[in-house]
């Protein structure tokens, strides 16, 4: 009878299996572990990225405001200043409009709490003088030598904040209160900032937001000048309700997405710098490594089996002979 070639045996389909497994299961792992490791490193250091910009911002925060109360407290420091000639101080307020662009308005009060002087970049040419003794300004710098808050809308738009120091007599020991040099500057120069840093073409978003949810400036322009602007109420409780000065980790919305944002708080005030950007974002890099992952093992998989079906043909090849022989013996066919 005519000898037909056999085919491969149960023992190289194992020897296939095994092969396989041992090759491609170790490679799966490794795929496996090297994405998850990776969204965790990821992950970790976005917010860390995150949280050192919004502590920079929030010193930045603090020094823009800082500089316009240094500016008031060197003033009302001066002898002509204090002396309360009101042509003198009239002078100093003109220089400082001048420098400033962002002192909206400027104003003197006496002791009593009646207003001497008022200058304006949008008043009339003799704006009418108020009373403002029982105002909170007013009280508290008397009292305690200066006043940074109230925030407001200026002209309904433009968020603005009032600053106040106290007008001291050095002659006197203790020095006595005069008056009140006050000051309502505008805030848009931290949204500028905030846009250049966080430009619209990117995915990270910032603002600063008072703890009443006063949204003071954001990266968005759009956003900051509006009537009613305000953040999220899902971020304003996460971030107005923690007790750290700084932190972050991911924000889940109730429209299901989930953000990764991180918080800082500015000294002096209560106002707290936020920056956010999406989780998908965030993860990107490490979606783009599995994507790869993936491709590679599509690619290995035909080729281990192809690899595979090789050697367990040649590692069985010797073992079928051998088996062809003995069958053959045992038929009789010694030669």
């Amino acid at each position: 009878q005519p000898h037909m070639k056999p085919g491969r045996g149960k023992l190289a389909y194992k020897i296939l299996f095994w092969f396989l497994l041992i090759s491609l299961a170790p490679m799966g792992l490794v795929g496996y572990h090297l994405v998850n490791i990776s969204q965790a490193s990821l992950r970790k250091e976005m917010l860390a990225m995150q949280e050192s910009l919004a502590v920079g911002f929030a010193d930045t925060a603090y020094k823009y405001v800082a500089t316009f109360k240094n500016v008031l407290a060197e003033t009302a420091g001066l002898e002509d200043f204090s002396s309360m000639n009101a042509a003198k101080q009239q002078q100093y307020l003109n220089r400082i409009m001048q420098v400033h662009l962002a002192i909206l308005e400027l104003s003197v009060v006496n002791d009593r709490g009646v207003e001497t002087l008022r200058a304006g970049r949008f008043l009339g040419s003799a704006p009418e003088m108020r009373k403002v003794a029982s105002e909170e300004f007013f009280t508290t710098t008397m009292s305690r030598g200066q006043y940074v808050g109230r925030l407001e809308r200026f002209q309904g738009l433009y968020p603005a904040l009032t600053v106040a120091v106290a007008i001291v007599d050095q002659t006197q020991q203790p020095p006595k209160p005069l008056g009140v040099l006050t000051a309502k500057i505008s805030l848009n120069g931290l949204s500028t900032m905030l846009s250049m840093e966080f430009p619209s073409t990117g995915k990270s978003v910032a603002a600063v937001v008072a703890s009443d949810g006063f949204l003071i400036a954001h990266s968005s322009l759009k956003e900051v000048y509006k009537p009613d602007a305000r953040l999220s109420e899902d971020i304003l409780k996460i971030i107005t309700t923690q007790s750290n000065e700084k932190g972050g980790g991911e924000i889940a919305l109730s429209d299901g997405s989930k953000l990764l944002g991180a918080y800082s708080d500015v000294k002096d005030l209560n106002w707290v710098v936020y920056v956010q950007q999406p989780v998908e974002s965030a993860y990107k890099t490490s979606a783009e490594m599995e994507g790869q992952i993936v491709r590679v093992l599509i690619w290995v998989f035909p080729c281990t089996i192809l690899l595979s079906l090789a050697v367990a043909g040649y590692i069985t090849q010797p073992i079928r002979l051998l088996r062809e022989a003995a069958d053959r013996l045992g038929r009789g066919q010694f030669e």
